[in-house]
């Protein structure tokens, strides 16, 4: 009688460790879904949306710059005296996310001419204008020029850019840009080309900068056995404003 008492013990024992109902409950409870759960992920993720729509970098960007210019002209026709300038430059971009316009305006008195260039920019490496990146321009610049040689000179052109943080606030400028060939009643045949490379260190949402630059201009008329090179080198620098 003990025996039997003693095996139905054991078996219930083994029945009640094999289907612990409670334990089973429990698993089932814990992986429910309801509907305040999905309320309060719902409310969770619009809380992390506004955090990171308050916290990350607006998609809208605008700089402002002023450019000074110290430059040596060289006309390498055995006559022409070398000389130097002086003269000041504006630009200013505005972006939305990875696509931007902008446009640079120069009064050179000095030489007689006016330069007024809009372009359209590419970025393909970079969030922002004051981070590393790389940006693709193209764009057209009108050359008003009176004095000797009064003409409208159009050239469109392509332009590589590239900026290098060395640290968060300091870093390296380099930029290409090349005009097409185009052809003018006065100047004739025209080739030229633009190099820039400098640095900078930024204050925040200011910029100060400094920087090489070399601009070569070729131009040939039916009256010229050979190709004019004009060579204008010296120093670029100035301050450049961000929103």
């Amino acid at each position: 009688m003990a025996f039997s008492l003693q095996s139905q013990a054991q078996t219930a024992s083994k029945w009640s460790s094999g289907f612990d109902f409670t334990q089973r409950a429990a698993k089932r409870e814990a992986g429910r879904w309801s509907l305040t759960d999905w309320l309060a992920i719902k409310d969770k993720n619009r809380m992390m949306d506004q955090w990171l729509s308050m916290n990350s970098p607006s998609p809208y960007e605008v700089m402002l710059g002023v450019n000074f210019l110290s430059y040596d002209m060289h006309v390498k026709d055995d006559v022409t005296p070398d000389k130097n300038y002086t003269r000041f430059a504006g630009e200013a971009a505005a972006y939305a996310q990875f696509i931007g316009l902008g446009v640079e305006y120069l009064d050179n008195s000095d030489e007689s001419y006016k330069d007024l260039a809009g372009m359209f920019h590419l970025r393909l490496l970079g969030n922002s204008l004051q981070n590393t990146g790389f940006t693709l321009s193209y764009g057209l610049r009108t050359r008003d020029m009176s004095g000797t040689t009064t003409t409208k000179l159009n050239q469109q052109f392509g332009q590589a850019e590239l900026l290098l943080y060395m640290t968060k606030f300091f870093g390296l400028n380099g930029k290409y840009r090349y005009y097409l060939p185009t052809t003018n009643d006065q100047l004739g045949d025209l080739k030229e080309d633009l190099a820039e490379f400098g640095l900078f260190i930024d204050f925040k949402a200011l910029r100060v900068f400094g920087s090489w630059y070399r601009e070569s201009q070729k131009n040939k008329t039916p009256s010229m056995t050979d190709d004019l090179t004009t060579e204008r080198e010296g120093i670029k620098s100035g301050i450049k404003l961000f929103f």
